[in-house]
């Protein structure tokens, strides 16, 4: 394909299907609810599953991930040599995710589609990323760990853009830059008010079984 031809339709493209609010629309089908308007305000799958419930977060997570791994994936197909455009993809998906155009321009905080995104880009930098999910699991705070995982994913792409090595051929290149850094900052930007809480010490701690039965006793649980 024509690498404008590409731009034109992919970058477009990107922001829209990030804006498919699959955090709302499980909501509403699964309990009736808005996500929006309980727990943190957010169509992210964290806020599902306080909202909602376990299954329906699991079907929202692999929905927002999707997101950004499939258009990355479209992007190397349709056009193998702009690096620049797929770097560009992903932080459009997460653009459209945070702020979608399909339900008011208020929705997650980026973190599952940017891992899809990033997966495809650098599998190396993915991989680094899952210290942050460790960091959830042990200390339970979702935002603490999303925000280190997004740090530590930037820092890796810098590192194999810059450092000459063989595998920074494959899985990062300079362009690719220009996914890692808007997207830290996006993510960064829309936990805003969890580092606030987490400073302040009252950051709310996840805890699944507390999020099941919170949901089941206000008849939204599946």
């Amino acid at each position: 394909m024509n690498e404008l031809l590409a731009w034109v339709l992919i970058a477009p493209a990107a922001y829209l299907i990030g804006s498919i609010p699959v955090g709302l629309i499980v909501c509403r089908v699964w309990g009736g609810v808005d996500p929006r308007e309980h727990g943190s305000g957010s169509m992210g799958a964290t806020n599902v599953l306080r909202t909602v419930g376990k299954k329906a977060a699991v079907l929202v997570f692999v929905f927002d991930f999707g997101k950004g791994a499939v258009m990355i994936g479209l992007s190397l197909l349709l056009a193998p040599d702009a690096k620049l455009l797929h770097a560009l993809t992903g932080t459009f998906v997460i653009v459209g995710h945070t702020w979608p155009v399909f339900a008011g321009f208020k929705g997650g905080k980026g973190i599952s589609p940017g891992w899809g995104a990033i997966l495809v880009l650098s599998p190396i930098a993915a991989a680094i990323t899952l210290i942050g999910l460790a960091v959830a699991l042990v200390t339970r705070y979702v935002s603490l760990g999303s925000m280190i995982g997004a740090s530590l994913g930037v820092f890796a792409l810098i590192v194999l853009s810059f450092v000459n090595l063989p595998v920074s051929v494959d899985y990062a290149t300079i362009e690719y830059l220009a996914f890692a850094v808007p997207a830290v900052v996006l993510i960064l930007f829309s936990h805003r008010e969890n580092m606030i809480r987490l400073l302040r010490g009252t950051e709310n701690r996840l805890d699944i079984d507390a999020a099941e039965k919170t949901s089941a006793s206000t008849g939204q649980g599946a």
